[in-house]
């Protein structure tokens, strides 16, 4: 049986976590494959580190240049591919396709998409970030249009990203504390967050779109490949 008689996805991870590559096969639809490379990455998520990973991603997208035809390439990371401030996902996208000749994308910018898609021009945030990578993801954003009403991390040495990962209950109450006034929309950041199987709810619960990085990563993907799939459990986004 062809497993991509309709779309092939290339996701470029960081090595550390797999919650990326099990929410795409999980919620993939049928007739697209997905592919993944991994990118190394310490598991710290502070700007020098993240950006030690990005001078590695010529070499873990160069993997995908002799594979099967890809219809396009992702770049798996919020963060990393927001780190350099506005504009820094399109050179993430630029070295993506320079080095394997696929159209590439970035969870930064398939999440930018997601919010000109729903209609918002703003979001409370939450992320599993230290506040210095949090300044740099609320910057990101407010150039590009979406005011941060509010932007808080999770972590903390009772509650690292490790146990997040694994618990999205704790994410629901992280949500559940934000201050959402003024906010259209509501943001969990991070592709190593185990979060989509509590989008619904909370859409349901507080009254919001809410956008995940592995979903919008997904649908940036999907769109990317002209796979129209809906798909209501992944939330507001994956129903227009």
């Amino acid at each position: 049986m062809l497993y991509n008689w309709r779309a092939m996805i290339g996701v470029i991870a960081p090595t550390t976590g797999v919650a990326i590559e099990t929410d795409f096969h999980r919620f993939v639809p049928e007739g697209v494959a997905v592919v993944t490379n991994r990118i190394p990455f310490s598991g710290n998520p502070t700007p020098e580190e993240l950006m030690d990973m990005v001078d590695c991603l010529e070499d873990s997208a160069r993997i995908f240049a002799d594979n099967l035809p890809f219809d396009v390439i992702t770049f798996g990371c919020t963060s990393g591919s927001l780190v350099g401030g506005s504009g820094f996902d399109q050179k993430c996208i630029e070295r993506i396709e320079q080095t394997c000749g696929y159209p590439g994308l970035t969870t930064s910018t398939s999440l930018l998409d997601a919010f000109r898609a729903l209609g918002v021009s703003s979001t409370a945030v939450v992320t599993p970030y230290p506040d210095e990578t949090n300044v740099l993801e609320k910057k990101f954003l407010e150039d590009n249009g979406i005011h941060v009403t509010t932007i808080q991390g999770m972590t903390s040495e009772r509650c690292t990203l490790d146990e997040l990962s694994d618990r999205p209950y704790d994410i629901y109450q992280h949500v559940k504390a934000l201050d959402l006034t003024g906010a259209e929309s509501i943001f969990i950041s991070c592709t190593g967050m185990n979060a989509l199987d509590i989008i619904s709810t909370i859409e349901t619960d507080f009254g919001l779109p809410v956008l995940t990085s592995n979903q919008v990563t997904l649908w940036g993907a999907l769109r990317k490949a002209r796979v129209g799939d809906k798909i209501p459990y992944l939330g507001k986004l994956f129903t227009i």
